[in-house]
């Protein structure tokens, strides 16, 4: 009885800790994409099984040993988390007396339904798969147990409980080598009951074979809105939408033209161009290029040099070298996407210290400047 609690309490801690890794810990740490076509994997496995408890441990340790194959279907939902149907089946074998000397065999197939968590990827939180997996699992099924060599004795049905550790080694970008030792508790009898000389309801079972993905592998993380982002942007709209409101005062009639003077394009500057970043992000966004695009066109259309300085905003200070990296990362887009000579821009970058905006406009400072040298 004490050997079922404990089994029965190692299930329930471990479904409690694959229940709460969505909504737990793991909360703060990288979302993923919900692909239902994909991620899928067949498991195929053969293993030796014993039978415990009762007077089988009084029998040859090799006398209690059968062969049984298995092979499971199942989904990793993200990196560290799956579930899969896994069925067994093969013979089984138990004995009675002080010195094992009555035996009994029956056949027996079973199913059941397994949560997986992958240690090692729930620590690293990667969308890469990992070279070696770590991975408890525990479930529920149900097993028949049928032709039993005790004579009248009637097939059983049984509801069962399953826990137990799978190591996997990587192969190739498709294949696992994979171990597996789990423990089986089928004394739940659903209908008609086995010989109680014949202690016949837990099996520990060892099982080596390959595991292989289906379909389309990894997963696409989900990228957070940044609220503080949308809020600058939407202040330039109210800000553009304001000065259209002053534009339009304007008199209808165009004033008379008057000659212009020839412009000295040797001497043109570049008013200061702000590209803006996300909270500790170092990649230009899609909606900053077009500032990226002013900055390139001044510089080819008027051989001008450029400044490219990265700014970051304090709280921010612990991500290493991100101003660095912004204002690498916007001369980069100047050269690469846009055609701006590398020799035409001087990259350089400020502490958290010497951001440009006072502490009321915080998230202004995640921010890369360009402007004439």
């Amino acid at each position: 009885m004490k050997l079922k609690l404990t089994m029965l309490s190692l299930m329930g801690a471990m479904a409690l800790t694959a229940g709460a890794q969505d909504g737990g810990s793991h909360a703060c740490k990288t979302a993923y994409e919900k692909s239902t076509p994909h991620n899928w994997f067949i498991t195929l496995q053969g293993g030796a099984t014993m039978m415990f408890n009762g007077h089988n441990d009084n029998a040859k340790f090799t006398d209690r040993i059968r062969i049984a194959p298995s092979i499971a279907l199942g989904k990793w939902h993200n990196p560290y988390y799956a579930t899969r149907l896994k069925v067994v089946g093969g013979e089984a074998v138990s004995f009675d007396g002080f010195h094992g000397e009555w035996k009994n065999t029956n056949m027996f197939v079973g199913a059941h339904y397994d949560f997986m968590l992958d240690l090692l990827g729930l620590a690293r939180s990667t969308d890469r798969p990992n070279a070696f997996r770590l991975i408890p699992f525990t479930g529920v099924g149900y097993e028949y147990k049928f032709d039993s060599a005790t004579v009248g004795e009637k097939n059983t049905h049984s509801a069962s409980a399953h826990a137990g550790l799978q190591l996997a080694l990587r192969l190739g970008s498709r294949v696992d080598l994979v171990c597996e030792g789990e423990g089986s508790w089928n004394g739940l009898q659903l209908a008609k009951s086995f010989p109680i000389r014949f202690e016949n309801s837990l099996r520990f079972m060892l099982s080596a074979g390959l595991n292989f993905r289906l379909g389309k592998v990894g997963f696409t993380p989900v990228r957070p809105v940044d609220h503080e982002a949308i809020n600058a942007l939407q202040n330039q709209i109210n800000a553009l939408r304001a000065e259209n409101a002053e534009l339009s005062k304007r008199p209808v009639e165009c004033p008379e033209v008057m000659p212009q003077a020839i412009v000295d394009t040797e001497n043109r500057f570049l008013a200061e161009k702000s590209i803006l970043f996300r909270h500790g992000k170092s990649q230009v966004s899609d909606d900053q290029l077009i500032t990226v695009f002013d900055a390139a066109q001044f510089s080819k259309d008027y051989n001008g040099d450029l400044i490219v300085t990265g700014y970051v905003q304090k709280s921010e200070s612990r991500f290493k070298d991100l101003a660095q990296k912004r204002a690498q990362a916007v001369a980069k887009v100047l050269t690469e996407k846009y055609g701006v000579s590398s020799h035409k821009i001087t990259v350089e970058w400020k502490q958290a210290a010497d951001a440009p905006f006072d502490a009321k406009s915080a998230s202004w400072n995640r921010v890369v400047v360009i402007r004439s040298k």
